[in-house]
């Protein structure tokens, strides 16, 4: 992976039907729920409960009737057949997009994943879609997980998680006959949770490109945003921000920032990494070294612009974040506290 970095300012189950299931969808989709009303600059139709991308998940009673089952059949969906050799040349815009999100719990990364959602479902002739990894385990888990759940000692727990995350991403895989990029939206707060994802990514038959995109809030208090978070629903404030903060603390005793170390292991496994700082103030865009050569190659023979599709989206929603909406979410961010 090149250090050159530009600093440059969603299978084949159905969708669930209750509203219940679109609530927690909806409320999960951001950090800060309240700057999605409709009231706001940041609402968009495509956000609200019923139209959004819902995380494909599989029911309780379809779990328990098939218990007998292997994990293997039980949580991956039929993958749509793309059969492909190293030699064959794939048309630019069949090749399809997973980013792989990073960062904390209330580090910004669901806003800004359904922030490029948006864009791209509505400036471009491309599909996106957002899966999210809690939505599955709120579907799957029975009773509320609390801060305990999320504590790295609990191997129970764990194992739960990193299957949770396991079900999301094989389901975005599973949709890329109706979509050409698709979020991991999960926390992915370890060098070993996000081997497990690349590996898995990997095993599948399927033409993709993997972009890391981590994302840290550094100043900004929007612990508070999380009072609306799904987990909570029904639930006293104070309670609810006290066991989230602990929560946060257990993420961050293991959380291990993405580096160029990590990034070198996988060669051109990972085709980019994307740094957003505090709600946009700045993108830092790192390329592998195979895109590079091949830009400067298309700029020697006079080619104005190589064929990577994906890169040109990104930096079109690079270069109007901060006019359409990264000003505005940064002000609203920071007046987001509330303080027990």
């Amino acid at each position: 992976m090149s250090t050159r970095a530009t600093t440059m300012e969603t299978c084949e189950y159905e969708h669930s039907d209750s509203t219940r299931d679109e609530l927690l969808s909806s409320l999960s989709s951001t950090s800060i729920n309240s700057l999605f009303d409709s009231g706001s600059q940041f609402y968009s139709s495509s956000t609200l409960p019923g139209s959004s991308t819902i995380t494909p998940v599989v029911s309780n009673e379809y779990l328990e009737c098939q218990r007998n089952k292997t994990i293997d059949k039980l949580f991956q969906p039929k993958l749509k057949s793309y059969k492909h050799h190293e030699s064959q040349q794939i048309p630019e815009d069949r090749v399809k997009v997973v980013v792989l999100l990073v960062g904390l719990p209330a580090s910004g990364k669901s806003t800004l994943c359904h922030q490029i959602k948006d864009f791209v479902n509505s400036k471009t002739k491309y599909g996106c879609g957002v899966y999210n990894a809690g939505d599955v385990r709120r579907k799957r888990s029975l009773a509320f997980n609390d801060a305990n759940f999320f504590d790295p000692n609990n191997k129970s727990a764990q194992q739960d998680r990193d299957l949770y995350a396991t079900i999301t991403l094989n389901h975005l895989l599973a949709d890329f006959d109706k979509i050409d990029i698709g979020f991991l939206d999960a926390t992915n707060t370890t060098v070993e949770r996000r081997h497990k994802m690349l590996e898995l990514i990997s095993s599948k038959d399927i033409p993709v490109v993997i972009l890391e995109v981590e994302s840290i809030f550094s100043d900004f208090n929007i612990i508070s945003g999380k009072l609306n978070n799904a987990d909570y629903i029904n639930k006293d404030n104070r309670m609810a921000f006290q066991d989230f903060k602990n929560r946060l603390r257990h993420y961050k005793s293991v959380y291990e920032p993405v580096t160029w170390e990590e990034l070198d292991t996988y060669g051109d496994q990972v085709t980019a990494y994307v740094k957003c700082t505090n709600g946009g103030e700045s993108f830092e865009l790192t390329k592998n070294k195979e895109v590079e050569e091949r830009e400067m190659d298309d700029k020697k023979n006079g080619v104005e612009e190589s064929g990577f599709w994906y890169f040109k989206v990104l930096q079109q929603f690079i270069d109007q974040y901060d006019e359409s909406v990264g000003i505005e979410y940064r002000k609203s961010a920071k007046e987001f506290r509330i303080d027990w």
